[in-house]
């Protein structure tokens, strides 16, 4: 569980949804100096799901967030278990991860999300990135200071984010249908429980 926590610790996520985003699968880079695990991302309407895998393409560490009522499971492949919360346990560091319904008005769909109500947007323009037609748009305030995200114009998401955090990008973008399969808890799995210790 803490494991999953590393890759996406920068990002928080927000409730937002999105009318015509494109649904896709991509890989996570960011400035992590640890390159001994690799992260996916794979988004459907309201979904998310980040997967963490080791050197040798084990899959070790699932995230399942649920952008429409806020919540999140984290998976536990090895004890076919899962961890529910109410809220995305993901902590507010970072350029916010959400999807777009409107990439060239996203301030007022981020402001609603931001943690801080001091959080100020601002939209650039439009950017290439990697070959894509992007908006790029600007954040200050708050706990983040000043930080940038580029909104992709066709899956209405952030491909790419800098911030006093870090910084990354989405690499080898995917467009296409995803098996709905990916954003359930598979069957078998039981829900993780801690005991507390007798008085």
């Amino acid at each position: 569980m803490r494991l999953i926590l590393r890759f996406v610790l920068p990002l928080a996520l927000g409730c937002a949804s999105a009318s015509a985003q494109a649904d896709f699968s991509a890989d996570i880079t960011n400035n992590l100096t640890d390159t001994n695990f690799h992260t996916k991302i794979f988004s459907t309407t309201g979904k998310l799901r980040f997967q963490g895998a080791n050197k040798d393409g084990r899959v070790n560490s699932i995230m399942l967030v649920n952008l429409t009522n806020r919540t999140s499971m984290v998976l536990m492949p090895q004890q076919h278990q899962y961890v529910e919360n109410k809220v995305p346990q993901i902590p507010g560091q970072g350029v916010t991860f959400f999807q777009a319904k409107d990439p060239e008005d996203a301030c007022g769909e981020y402001q609603r999300i931001a943690e801080s109500k001091d959080t100020k947007c601002r939209k650039v323009g439009h950017e290439m990135v990697d070959g894509r037609d992007t908006v790029k748009y600007e954040f200050s305030g708050g706990k983040t200071n000043t930080g940038f995200a580029w909104i992709d114009a066709k899956i209405h998401f952030p491909v790419k984010w800098a911030n006093s955090v870090g910084k990354g990008e989405l690499q080898n973008i995917r467009e296409g249908p995803q098996p709905p399969e990916l954003f359930e808890i598979p069957a078998g799995y039981t829900k993780h429980t801690t005991t507390k210790p007798r008085s």
